[in-house]
C-alpha cells in the first residue's frame, strides 16, 4: 500500500497566508468564511505588515547608531596618538572600569609631546617585564587616553541597537495582535451564543413540540 506523501510545510504555510490574504481582502469565496473570520485575517496581514516594518525600522536604527559612532571614533582618534612607553613597576590586576573584568596594569614612563615627558598607569600583559616597552595611546597633551572604539566594537553596538529596536516593536505587535485577536474571539462567542438560542429550539425539535402542546 502506498502513503500518500504530505504537503512540504513551506508549502503548506504558503497556502496559508495565500488564504488569508484573499480573506483579509474579501476574495475568499468558502461560504463558512464568515466576518469575524475575515477580521481575523487582517489582523494577521496587519501585524505580518507591521513586522515588515519593524525589521526595516531595526536596520534603519543600526544603520544610525553605526554611522554615529564611527564618526564619533574617528573624531576621537583624530585627538590620540600613539606612543611607546617603558615600564618601571611589574604587573598588577585590576578590574576593569566598565565590564569589571580582570586587567594588568604598571606604572610607566612616555615622552609626548616633543620632549615632555610624562609618567602614569598603562594597560600591560600579565607577564610584561620591567623595563620593556609597551604601546599605549594618549591625548594631544601627552595623557594616558582609552583607545578609541574599533570597528568591531561599534558594529556590534550597532546590531544591539538594530535588535532591540526591532524586539521592542516586536513586543508592540505581537501585544496588539493578541489583544485584537482575543477581541474577535469574544465576538464570536457572543454571536455564537445568540444564534444558538435562536436555533437550538428549532433544531432540536423542542420549538415544534411546544407548539404541538399548545
Amino acid at each position: 500500500m502506498t502513503r500518500a506523501r504530505r504537503p512540504a510545510r513551506s508549502a503548506t504555510a504558503g497556502g496559508t497566508l495565500r488564504r488569508n490574504l484573499r480573506r483579509a481582502l474579501g476574495r475568499d469565496t468558502n461560504p463558512l468564511s464568515r466576518p469575524v473570520d475575515r477580521s481575523r485575517s487582517r489582523a494577521w496581514l496587519w501585524a505580518l505588515l507591521a513586522m515588515a516594518l519593524a525589521s526595516l525600522a531595526g536596520a534603519g536604527a543600526a544603520a544610525a547608531d553605526y554611522t554615529t559612532a564611527r564618526q564619533q571614533s574617528l573624531a576621537t582618534a583624530a585627538r590620540l596618538h600613539r606612543v611607546e612607553a617603558v615600564v618601571h613597576t611589574p604587573a598588577r590586576s585590576a578590574a576593569a572600569p566598565v565590564t569589571g573584568a580582570t586587567v594588568y596594569e604598571a606604572d610607566a614612563s612616555w615622552t609626548y609631546p616633543g620632549d615632555e615627558d610624562h609618567t602614569g598607569t598603562v594597560t600591560v600583559t600579565r607577564r610584561t617585564a620591567v623595563g620593556s616597552t609597551v604601546s599605549t595611546w594618549v591625548d594631544d597633551s601627552g595623557r594616558p587616553a582609552a583607545a578609541p572604539p574599533s570597528v568591531t566594537y561599534s558594529a556590534t553596538n550597532a546590531v544591539l541597537v538594530g535588535l532591540a529596536a526591532f524586539g521592542g516593536l516586536t513586543v508592540l505587535v505581537a501585544t496588539g495582535l493578541n489583544a485584537r485577536l482575543a477581541f474577535l474571539d469574544r465576538r464570536a462567542a457572543d454571536s455564537w451564543r445568540y444564534s444558538w438560542t435562536l436555533f437550538e429550539p428549532v433544531w432540536s425539535g423542542r420549538a415544534r413540540r411546544g407548539n404541538q402542546t399548545n
